[in-house]
This record gives C-alpha cells, structure tokens and sequence, in this order.
C-alpha cells in the first residue's frame, strides 16, 4: 500500500484548500459529495460512483451496483489479469519476438518457403523509417544469407485463432486505426498509414492519395471536391471489401495524415516482407498464403533450413500503450496471451479469468459481463463497486508496486496528461480513462486530503452531454471526493 510522506500531505491539504477556495463548485466548507451529485444535469443520463478504502471497506456510493458501460477503463482489468496470470516478465506467456523461418519439402524439389511466424508482438513495424522490431530486419537476414530464390511467403499467425474483431465492437470503428482486426501477426498495430493532400493551386480532378507502406486496399477520391472552405471529408470503407470511397471536401493546401485499422494485419504483413525480398533481388515465385495450407499440398513434410528471431519486446512498453495510449490492439493482444495460459487460441479463456478475478475480489455475478480485452465492445458491462473492488484488491497483490507506477498519472502523462494539470500536483490520481459514445469513465486511485489512498470507479452512461463537459463533470466530482477523504 503507498504512504506519503507528512510535507506531501500537507501539500496536498494546502492545494485541496486552493481549490475549495477557488472554484464554484463547492462553499468554504466543502460540499458533501451527496449533495454535490444530487446537483448534478445529466442530461437524461445516469451516473455510478464507488469509492473505497484500500482494505475494500466503501466509503462513497452511488448506483455503486448498478451496470455501467466502462469503455476504456476496463483496460485496468486486462493488465491486472496480465500480472497476475502471466507472472514475471520472464514467463514464457509474454509475446515473444517475431520469426523467420526458411522450410524446405521433404517430398519433392522445390524452391524454400518462408515462414513468418507471429508470436503476439504488436510492435513489429513495416514502416519506412522503422528504427527497432523491424521486419525489414528479417528481409535484411534472409537477402544476406545467399538465398536468391524462394517459393511460397506464409504467413503463420495460428498462435491466436484466425484475424478477427471481438463481438460489440461498431461497424463505425473498424474503419479505423483503433478498430483494427487483432492477430498473432500484425505489424504497426494494425494500422497502415496514408496521406490525402489537396495541391495548392489544384489542376487535378481529385485529391492525391498516398499510402506510406504497402496499399492496403483501393481508395477512391474522385467524389472529393478542392474548394476553399471548410474541410467535410467522409470515408466510407465497407468492411469485408477491398475498397474505400472519400467524400466532401478537401480545401486547397490541406495535407492530412491517416491511419487505417486492417482487417488482415497477417496478410497485409506477408505481403509487405514479399515486397521486401523482391527489393532485396530475392525472387518470389508463389504468393502470399496463410498457414497450416490444406492437407495433400505437398507442404506438411517439411524441414527447416534457416530461422532469423527478432527480439523479445518490452512488456513494460506494452502495458503503457494500453494504460497512457490507451491501445486497443495492444489490450486485446494481451487477453489472448492470458488466454493462452489455458492453451487456448480464443479470447475466451482469458475472458473467464478476468471474470475470474471479479469473483475473488467479492464482484457479485450480476455485476458485471466482460465482452473484450479493451472496452471498445457495447456488450461490455460492469458496476462501479466491481471496479473499485478489483483495483482494492489488485493494491494488495505481489505485483502491485510493479503495476501501479504504469498507470496514467494525473498532469503527467498518458490520457491524463492534460487533465488536473492547474488544481493538483503531478500524481496525486493513477488512473485510465474511458471515452465512447454515450459514455465516459474515470477509474483507479486517488490520494485524499487525509493522505490515505483510495480505489474509486466513476462512470456516466447514456448522457446528452458532450464528452468534455462530461470529463469535466467527472472531474469536478473527483476534486470533490479528494476534498472531502
């Protein structure tokens, strides 16, 4: 359990009487919590808040049992589960770096195959600046080894089952980067990076679309107009195709950056390392083709003649991107890796210890339904007592002074870098946001003026408000309860 010392406390008793003093939100004596929330203008929403003492004790309710949307911050959940399933850094359910691998058949002489195999590692990159885990690494390795000639690419993702997207997740999100299909293959997140740029003086018919690596799919942008004005572009992408459709409005000048989330990173990856080869004067013969290939291929005998391993990557990095960024790839990619903990290839087995961890930290059944490792799922639900029980419980875990310290710190970094900023100091509140349409979330921990620590779950579900003044509301009644503990 984390301890101030007295000088912090009083610092933050000092900054807390600041901010009584200094906003409209509560009178000199500071205003209860419960009259504060009864203030509150929902805007036909519904809000739940659980405040505990690290022993588990609750100290602050509200609708503290009823269900939730929690978006992003059930991400707390996916990495708790992660520490305490997958263990130390060392165990071997952490992803592990991407291979190469040159295969031969036994039955008949042919060219060599190639093999890349996927080990669960997001952060392989295909871009053209690449400066670490990069798969032109491997390109590089094979091209330098002698061989000249190869056969088939294979793309080897099997670790997980085949490229999907969990159940829930919308039909608006798999458009982009952060709706990207997971894999044990995929490189970039998922993502493949663009550019749409409208000339200056324009004389074309339509905008330039440039891909940054290896196209992921047809774009089309005859329907784009090039009139001064405000920018309106629109992209209509319909999964399950290989084509994309943009409309509106790109002004004169107007350069933007995009990010595509892929609906088959593994592919994709298979065949940006075919292109790699060919630039290497490696000639490809066959194409890209997905493992295990269909029985009677002449594929199943196979001997191994070179492998090429890119380095284990850094969980501490993974756990950030999910807990500062907020990756929904890296969270979903972690779930499967819990999942694997049961020698299971679904996403389900580490569902279940998820919800497994609920139970021992005394979640009513009821409480909760986990659909997803990252929140993105509507089908997710959780009450703000479950939350706030977890982190307590988490608080008193082994791993805990390991984890705690990858939270989001207030003013700091991550997600709350920008919030809390001019009312406290730097750290005074670990915790993960949580942001989707309809919802907005702030979960994890907090020091109060007393300088004892507390788990708390603040969710507001189904509002009219916008998602600022939501955060603001979320944030005004976190400055409340600090005041008041």
């Amino acid at each position: 359990m984390r301890t101030w010392h007295f000088s912090r406390r009083l610092i933050i008793r000092l900054i807390a009487a600041a901010i009584v003093g200094s906003t409209g939100m509560m009178t000199a004596n500071a205003q209860s919590t419960g009259a504060y929330l009864d203030s509150l203008d929902l805007k036909g929403g519904n809000i739940g808040l659980s405040v505990m003492r690290l022993d588990g004790t609750p100290v602050v309710e509200r609708n503290a049992r009823q269900r939730f949307l929690p978006a992003s911050s059930q991400k707390l959940l996916t990495t708790i589960a992660a520490f305490h399933y997958l263990g130390d850094f060392d165990n071997s359910g952490w992803p592990k770096g991407t291979v190469l691998s040159v295969e031969v058949r036994e039955d008949a002489e042919s060219l060599p195959d190639v093999r890349l195999i996927g080990t669960g590692d997001v952060t392989l990159s295909v871009a053209q600046d690449c400066q670490n885990n990069c798969l032109s690494s491997l390109a590089d390795a094979l091209a330098s080894s002698g061989i000249r000639q190869v056969d088939s690419v294979i793309v080897d993702d099997t670790l997980f089952r085949s490229p999907y997207r969990p159940d829930g997740w919308s039909h608006d999100d798999l458009k982009f980067a952060y709706g990207a299909a997971i894999s044990a293959l995929s490189a970039d997140r998922g993502e493949a990076a663009a550019q749409i740029s409208a000339p200056r003086n324009a004389t074309a018919s339509a905008p330039v679309f440039a891909w940054s690596s290896f196209p992921a799919f047809d774009v089309e942008t005859s329907a784009v107009t090039m009139h001064p004005g405000s920018q309106e572009l629109e992209l209509d992408l319909q999964v399950g195709t290989n084509r994309a459709v943009f409309s509106g409005n790109l002004p004169p000048g107007t350069s933007l950056p995009l990010r595509f989330g892929l609906s088959d990173p593994s592919y994709y990856v298979g065949q940006v390392l075919r292109s790699m080869l060919v630039q290497r004067d490696v000639s490809v013969a066959g194409n890209v083709v997905r493992a295990p290939l269909p029985a009677g291929s002449g594929h199943n005998s196979r001997v191994e003649i070179a492998r090429y391993a890119l380095p284990t990557p850094d969980p501490i990095s993974t756990i950030q991107a999910i807990l500062h960024d907020s990756s929904n790839v890296d969270s979903e990619t972690l779930l499967h890796h819990i999942s694997l903990t049961l020698s299971d290839r679904t996403p389900e087995s580490g569902i279940w210890l998820v919800e497994h961890i609920l139970a021992e930290a005394g979640a009513n059944e009821f409480e909760y339904n986990i659909a997803d490792g990252s929140g993105l799922s509507v089908y997710n639900r959780i009450s703000p007592g479950a939350m706030a029980s977890v982190l307590a419980w988490a608080s008193e875990q082994s791993w805990y002074e390991e984890w705690y310290p990858l939270i989001a710190s207030s003013g700091e970094d991550g997600t709350l870098s920008r919030r809390f900023v001019s009312s406290f100091m730097p750290g005074v509140i670990r915790a993960k946001t949580g942001s989707v349409f309809g919802t907005d979330a702030l979960a994890g921990y907090f020091t109060g003026v007393s300088g004892e620590n507390y788990a708390f779950a603040i969710f507001v579900n189904d509002s009219g408000l916008t998602h600022r003044e939501a955060r603001r509301l979320i944030d005004d009644a976190l400055l409340n309860l600090i005041s008041n503990l």
